[in-house]
């Protein structure tokens, strides 16, 4: 094997859905600190890559590659293998991957040994507003933890939101709020090994459906729809075109925030993901 000089790094960037990934690696790509040439790949978990959507929009990144439709520690494992044979010989120096939220760390780790290039490091976001009601949670709690247990490094989001937030794992944190919190993510060097003999984790399996309105829908109906989805619907994302205008829809646990888009995105329609499929919504029927 050649040494990890001779090889391109990958940073993977976990968390559980809705904790702020892409959020946090626009930051990364804003803030000057990496090398020209980094690749992005983003794992969505549904079949429109509304993450991908939103890197592109808010970098100047053009080596953004989506991955949709799986998750990037199991059912699209040979899509990330054949793009990091494309970027094995071009002039990528260096890759960050967004995992989706419902992957676990250690499984997308061992993805990444891939001729040519190594995991550097595994950066799992923790929602500070709502990490302690997911671990507490029957059906998704083990998998919330289990992310953070197998993290090189947390990196805690929306502190502001809930100051007196304290990781209660033992694990080498810092808030994504820090002055240089950019520069620690980005030099962290992961020594994690994870145990396979910890066993599977216990998280239920999750399910996606899209929704793509045939319409354009009044903002006030939309709005009052995602208020009243079950809690076992764990995010909503995507675009919908309204009677404002088309708007971008984010919705983590009880949250839902609508806010303008400006430009036409690629795709249309709302991303559903939970653990009870038949929870999910008759869509048309229901708005």
């Amino acid at each position: 094997m050649p040494p990890l000089s001779a090889q391109k790094p990958i940073t993977l960037v976990g968390g559980y859905l809705g904790a702020g990934k892409t959020t946090f690696i626009n930051r990364l790509l804003n803030s000057g600190c990496l090398p020209s040439q980094t690749a992005v790949l983003v794992n969505d978990f549904g079949d429109i890559n509304i993450d991908e959507e939103l890197i592109r929009s808010g970098s100047d990144n053009d080596q953004v590659i989506g991955l949709a439709n799986g998750c990037v520690c199991c059912s699209i494992a040979d899509d990330l293998t054949s793009v990091l044979d494309e970027l094995k010989n071009s002039a990528i120096e260096r890759v960050l991957l967004e995992c989706s939220g419902v992957a676990e760390p250690h499984k997308a780790r061992q993805q990444c040994h891939y001729p040519g290039f190594y995991p550097h490091t595994a950066v799992v976001l923790v929602d500070a507003l709502n990490h302690t009601h997911r671990c507490a949670d029957k059906y998704v709690g083990a998998l919330a933890i289990a992310q953070v247990e197998q993290a090189d490094l947390v990196v805690i989001t929306k502190s502001s939101a809930n100051p007196e937030f304290r990781l209660a794992e033992l694990q080498p944190s810092i808030d994504a709020d820090d002055a240089d919190a950019l520069e620690i993510v980005l030099g962290w060097r992961g020594e994690h090994a994870y145990s396979e003999l910890a066993g599977p984790t216990s998280a239920p399996r999750f399910s996606t459906q899209t929704w793509r309105p045939r319409r354009p829908l009044p903002l006030a109906r939309l709005q009052n729809f995602l208020d009243r989805l079950p809690d076992s619907v764990q995010r909503v994302k995507g675009f919908v075109e309204t009677d404002a205008g088309v708007v971008e829809v984010q919705r983590v646990g009880t949250v839902t925030r609508l806010q303008p888009w400006a430009s036409r995105p690629a795709s249309l329609g709302l991303v559903f993901i939970g653990y009870a499929k038949e929870d999910f919504p008759a869509f048309d029927e229901e708005i």
